[in-house]
């Protein structure tokens, strides 16, 4: 009996005291400004500045409107990964990367897709220009590419079918490192008489494979077409290149087409 009571003694007193801090936390809370309080406990840090990166085009406007991360956002608060995956669900954009810099930074680092082509297309009922990526041959909708910009991108055909036009934009091309060594080639020594690259039996099974391709058509600024083989494209082109400003420089009105995938002679169809 005596050790219940005992027992009992000390709950009330606990009980007491408890009561007691309340009542002393009510009454400095009350003459206190609390929010100032715990803002000097826990210092919220403020963003301040955004600092980025890029290999291309993208502008810190579009990246600003992209993200639309409040003026003074708090740092801690921001979520880098949802803000990452909005940024990759743009097709141009490669990879990027988020890193907070505390107290009131944040840094991104982006990587895009460089265009070594592009296309006119239809998307959805839309007519649009679409540029292929020169490391996978993946087929993309540009950001941030001005007029001069665009003129300044080979052209090219992609013949398929309409009903693969819609998905045209999740395409991507095979042998793309040979498509890469022919566009310089021709930017080098073909850029004034050269009009637009158009791949011949091109087929898509799937996007993942990606698009196969078996000849290649160069249509020159004078009408005439030149038909390409799939490989050695720098033999090809020195002997169209003979043919141009050689062989058939006089006649060059009356020619029609030059093939010179042959590992022989080209073969030459006049008008």
């Amino acid at each position: 009996m005596k050790f219940r009571w005992k027992l009992k003694k000390v709950l009330l007193l606990l009980v007491a005291f408890s009561l007691f801090l309340l009542l002393v936390a009510m009454l400095f809370f009350k003459n206190c400004n609390v929010r100032a309080f715990f803002q000097n406990a826990f210092p919220r840090n403020t963003l301040k500045s955004v600092a980025f990166s890029t290999n291309g085009k993208i502008t810190a406007k579009w990246l600003t409107e992209m993200l639309a991360v409040e003026k003074d956002a708090d740092l801690f608060a921001l979520d880098i990964v949802a803000m990452e995956k909005k940024l990759k669900n743009a097709q141009q954009i490669r990879k990027v990367f988020i890193e907070k810099r505390y107290p009131d930074s944040l840094f991104l680092k982006i990587e895009e897709r460089i265009p070594i082509l592009k296309i006119a297309a239809s998307v959805n009922g839309e007519k649009k220009i679409l540029f292929i990526d020169g490391m996978d041959g993946k087929i993309f909708p540009p950001i941030c590419y001005s007029e001069e910009d665009m003129i300044a991108i080979l052209p090219a055909d992609i013949n398929i079918g309409v009903s693969n036009r819609e998905k045209l934009q999740f395409f991507s091309l095979q042998k793309v490192a040979a498509i890469k060594e022919l566009v310089e080639m021709l930017k080098n020594d073909f850029r004034d008489i050269f009009y637009s690259i158009k791949f011949i039996d091109l087929k898509n099974y799937d996007s993942r494979p990606g698009a196969s391709w078996s000849k290649i058509e160069l249509h020159l600024k004078n009408g005439i077409i030149v038909s390409l083989g799939s490989q050695r494209f720098d033999l090809q082109l020195l002997r169209l290149e003979y043919l141009l400003n050689v062989k058939c420089v006089d006649n060059l009105h009356r020619i029609k087409r030059i093939n010179v995938a042959s590992p022989n002679d080209a073969v030459i169809e006049y008008n």
